[in-house]
């Protein structure tokens, strides 16, 4: 007898009775009880439900698993987006902070760079001072020298000018060039005349262009302002290249920058109607003229030192009018007296030393406007309304 095991009595059932249609020989299949075959299609419902369950417990795990591989891939794609801004992140601030760093660097170079000029410029401007300064004590030094080995010359042999020329002009201003040995003079009757030092007639020019020339050259206007003069009289180049421009009747000295750009004025209350001007050792010596002649010195900042060489109230005149004045190599000063139209000859402590040029004669007297001395000790002075507009000493 074969056994046959089924999960299904029905299909049991079916299967003996096909089973004994083929072999009729065998016994007839024995009757399964109904309780029995409702247990058994029971038990099949359940396996059936169990497989059933378990299929869809597969299906929902294969599902789970693949929305957790979505959802992993999702977070991988997240972290990898956030990975990539991360580093964009970085680079955008490595390349702020390359940039930032960048500018300050260039900001501190080129704040340095200014320190460095403004270094540089008070080198310069501390270095051209102590030039300068160098410059004025070689200067000083080599005055100082240039009087101990210079004879002083000898004035007393000079009581009369050697030449005396220009009898068709009135000299009102003089200047010399040692280096041509040309005097030019400054002619009141608007022209400006070229001498040689032996007294010979070079040329004359300007001839018109200008009224009563007296060795000033500046652009102004009349009045008392600032770049306003009245009746200026000479103009002198100081060590430094500043502008000295004796305003007469302002009272003042006018001091002006190369550019001529106003830059002080020099001023006393003792100094009236200043009219020549002259540097030595440092210090500034300005003439007043004919209403209270004296010798003014002041320093270069402007500040009065001392007064001499002048007309004292008791009558005892050292001068009577003076319009100008010069230096010798032994910085002896030379004045030349209009009032008894001589020249003389003074010490720097003020004692009068020598008079030049006294005389009877009408042909030879002088009324110095303007006087020189050369690198050899000759005297030159400009004479006005004489016969005579030039004499030289030598």
């Amino acid at each position: 007898m074969q056994f046959i095991y089924s999960t299904n009595s029905t299909q049991i059932a079916k299967q003996i009775q096909q089973m004994s249609a083929r072999l009729p020989e065998l016994e007839a299949p024995l009757v399964i009880d109904p309780t029995e075959a409702s247990i058994n299609n029971t038990f099949d419902r359940l396996v059936l439900c169990l497989n059933d369950r378990r299929v869809q417990l597969i299906n929902e795990f294969r599902l789970k698993q693949k929305d957790k591989q979505a959802a992993e891939t999702v977070r991988i794609k997240s972290l990898e987006e956030l990975s990539n801004a991360k580093a964009n992140l970085q680079a955008q601030m490595k390349q702020d902070l390359l940039h930032s760093m960048r500018e300050n660097i260039m900001k501190d170079i080129v704040t340095k760079i200014k320190q460095l000029d403004v270094k540089v410029k008070e080198t310069e401007v501390r270095f051209d001072c102590k030039t300068q300064e160098l410059e004025e004590s070689i200067s000083v030094l080599g005055q100082l020298v240039e009087r101990e080995i210079i004879s002083t010359p000898n004035y007393p042999a000079l009581l009369q000018p050697s030449i005396s020329v220009g009898e068709k002009f009135n000299a009102v201003g003089i200047a010399y060039d040692e280096t041509s040995q040309l005097i030019y003079v400054a002619d009141g009757n608007g022209s400006i005349c070229v001498i040689s030092i032996t007294g010979k007639y070079i040329v004359s020019f300007c001839k018109g262009q200008v009224h009563m020339p007296s060795g000033i050259a500046i652009s102004g206007r009349h009045g008392s302002g600032i770049g306003e003069f009245h009746i200026p009289r000479s103009i002198t180049i100081a060590p430094n290249k500043d502008v000295f421009i004796t305003d007469s009747h302002n009272n003042r000295v006018v001091v002006m920058t190369p550019q001529l750009k106003h830059k002080q004025y020099i001023t006393h209350n003792t100094m009236t109607r200043p009219s020549d001007l002259k540097f030595q050792d440092n210090k500034v010596y300005i003439l007043s003229s004919t209403d209270n002649p004296c010798l003014h010195v002041f320093n270069s900042t402007g500040e009065k030192l001392r007064s001499f060489i002048s007309c004292s109230k008791e009558g005892n005149e050292q001068v009577g009018g003076c319009y100008s004045f010069c230096f010798d190599k032994k910085q002896n000063i030379i004045m030349g007296d209009s009032c008894t139209k001589n020249i003389k000859v003074f010490s720097q402590e003020g004692s009068l030393l020598h008079r030049l040029g006294d005389t009877q004669e009408e042909d030879k007297r002088i009324r110095t406007e303007g006087i020189v001395v050369t690198s050899d000790n000759k005297i030159i002075c400009a004479s006005f309304l004489t016969k005579f507009a030039l004499h030289i000493f030598c």
